[in-house]
């Protein structure tokens, strides 16, 4: 089936004129289920749509030996319905020669970068970044079954005030933070996390004083008195009380920032050692959500190698270099009003907000340390040009879509119009909390770690529940492999553009729309084809395809386009969905139509084959998602 679909898109493209990518996306679900199993929206362009189908079946028949689908129009549209029988026939000869589902491959591969996660280094990843994470690598999953070449980047992000905060709590605590996390059985990035809360927290509460402001200063007190109580390694007062006898902390910070942006000693052993700590805490936490990375860059070195600067001169040599409140700026308004708005391919890829005017980008900042879009217009540069990209995905949140927008605008200004029209910005918004938001800053947050281990407790219990005599290794892998499912399936189900509120009942339902409930599916259809034993294809009977068979079958088959137009689309959450209306079929069915208990072999045989392509279909789609698959819950 997958081949018919395939094969129509090609047909059409050749026969309408239309991009082949086009028609196959086209090829829908149709709007009423009685319309037939994919649907073409033919009137779009032709003005013969029942010559279309009349085509388009007689070709896919000569052309490429397909007898098991009927063409027929309906109000415009071209549908399409495969024939029980013959569909049956035609999927028995296809396991009998070995083949397995498979993603069909784009027409037209791109090479692509994929930027996703890039949390700051300054505390452990959070469920905000786990949700970037998630869905950055279920892109470049996606992308790379389509047949694209992909390459993921995540961006160390160690120039900056925040990290300097950090660094400044270490330098006075007089510790190193990898050993110090050794001694004290705690990540290195959780570490860093309690030391930049109460470095931030502390400053801010000198700042409250020095500024009369005592219900501040009343509020930061009751923080500084928690994280107190969270002191890993008695560090607490002897943080605060050096934190509390510098003249001015905040000079301190912008001290220690400009010096590591300089690349001067000791600052960049100190950064470089906390950062590199707290990446080791990144990778460990990443690993286990199955994710990892083919590059990990570091600002600093985008500094360091002049690249930073070399742009700088070049938008200072450039005609939109302008002053903006005492600052080197790009003008991107004027960027906008000569050349983007005349050039239709811009306007279409860049999407300018209506009625709201893009303010200039500032490049340097009056002490002539950069800022961070600085380094974004470089760091994108390279990119595309280290991996000869065409295409650049950016998974950043819905909150940067400023800094973006004028980032697309000042490369098109800057003459790198290819890169500006092919950056991507996928954007996502926040996660939300049942329990209240989440403040980096004092040390508040739901990290990625502490969500891992509150789920594989609660999935530990039920598979310890179901399986008594499970050892206890067996089941604590099945019940760390539940939660990553949980987790991935959950932040991705939704479109990313839509607030994320996450519900650790949800997220562990077993009985539906979760990623343990996937899980399940697949583990019921691997436990009934072990019951029944390989399938005997020779033993299928066509004839006994009832139209409820019929449908799974079709469903499940439909899986690898599914895939590829999610890929096509970005989309993820198409996949989720069709994967979570599909394990309803499967489940729905087999309560009413058994495999076991069929008496009838030609029947038994057929049911056990779309057991089968069911669970191919799941496999391949979790696989996708990067959610395990197990053989036992």
């Amino acid at each position: 089936m997958t081949r018919a679909i395939v094969s129509s898109s090609e047909i059409l493209s050749d026969m309408l004129g239309v991009d082949q990518l086009v028609a196959f996306r086209d090829l829908m679900e149709p709007v009423k289920e009685e319309y037939g199993d994919s649907s073409f929206p033919s009137i779009r362009y032709s003005k013969d749509p029942d010559e279309v189908a009349k085509i388009l079946a007689s070709r896919l028949a000569s052309d490429y030996n397909i007898h098991y689908v009927d063409v027929k129009n309906l109000k415009g549209f071209t549908n399409l319905t495969f024939r029980c029988g013959d569909l049956v026939k035609a999927v028995v000869e296809w396991a009998k020669n070995g083949e397995e589902l498979e993603v069909p491959k784009t027409s037209r591969p791109l090479k692509i970068v994929v930027e996703h996660t890039s949390a700051n280094p300054i505390h452990p990843l959070h469920i905000g970044h786990t949700r970037n994470a998630c869905i950055g690598d279920s892109l470049a999953r996606l992308l790379k079954s389509r047949g694209h070449s992909v390459v993921t980047r995540f961006y160390i992000d160690d120039v900056g005030r925040q990290v300097s905060i950090a660094a400044l709590g270490v330098k006075l605590l007089g510790i190193d933070v990898l050993k110090e996390s050794q001694r004290l059985s705690i990540k290195p990035d959780s570490l860093v996390g309690w030391i930049y809360a109460v470095t931030s927290t502390t400053i801010d509460l000198l700042n409250a004083k020095k500024a009369g402001n005592s219900e501040e200063a009343e509020k930061l007190a009751s923080t500084l008195a928690r994280l107190k109580s969270q002191d890993p390694g008695n560090f607490f007062d002897k943080l605060y009380t050096a934190l509390s006898s510098l003249e001015n902390p905040d000079a301190a910070v912008a001290d220690l920032n400009n010096r590591y942006e300089k690349g001067l000693e000791p600052e960049k052993t100190l950064i470089r050692s906390m950062v590199q700590a707290v990446l080791e805490g990144f990778k460990q936490s990443l690993e286990i959500l199955g994710v990892s990375f083919d590059f990990w860059d570091w600002e600093s070195d985008l500094v360091w190698s002049g690249l930073v600067g070399r742009l700088v001169e070049e938008a200072k040599g450039s005609r939109y270099f302008i002053k903006y409140k005492d600052a080197d700026a790009i003008d991107v308004p004027q960027i906008i009003s000569e050349e983007i708005q005349h050039d239709k391919e811009a306007l279409s890829s860049i999407r300018l907000p209506k009625g709201f005017s893009l303010p200039p980008l500032i490049l340097l900042r009056s002490d002539g340390t950069t800022l961070y879009t600085t380094r974004d217009l470089a760091y994108s540069i390279l990119k595309f040009s280290q991996a000869n990209a065409d295409k650049v995905i950016n998974v950043i949140g819905a909150d940067q879509r400023l800094p973006q927008l004028q980032l697309r605008v000042a490369l098109y200004g800057l003459g790198h119009r290819r890169e500006a029209l092919n950056l991507i910005h996928y954007d996502y918004e926040i996660v939300r909390l049942t329990t209240g938001s989440m403040h980096g800053r004092r040390g508040e947050y739901v990290t990625l770690d502490s969500l891992l281990t509150e789920l594989s407790t609660r999935a530990l219990k039920e598979v310890t529940e179901r399986n008594p005599s499970m050892s206890k290794e067996e089941a604590m892998v099945i019940a760390r492999s539940i939660s990553v499912g949980a987790i991935r399936y959950f932040m991705v189900h939704m479109s990313a553009s839509k607030p994320l509120t996450f519900s650790v009942d949800k997220a562990m339902n077993l009985r539906e729309s979760s990623g343990p409930y996937l899980q399940y599916t697949y583990v019921r259809a691997v436990n009934i084809l072990e019951k029944h034993g390989k399938v005997d294809l020779n033993s299928v009977d066509p004839d006994k395809c009832t139209e409820p068979r019929r449908r799974l079958l079709v469903k499940a088959l439909k899986t690898p386009l599914v895939i590829a137009k999610a890929a096509d689309d970005l989309a993820p959450e198409d996949l989720v969905s069709h994967l979570a209306d599909l394990a309803d079929s499967f489940n729905t069915w087999y309560e009413q139509d058994s495999v076991i208990r069929e008496p009838d072999v030609g029947a038994k045989e057929l049911k056990a084959l779309i057991v089968d392509i069911v669970r191919q279909s799941l496999g391949i789609g979790m696989s996708v998602l990067g959610i395990p698959t197990l053989r036992r819950m």
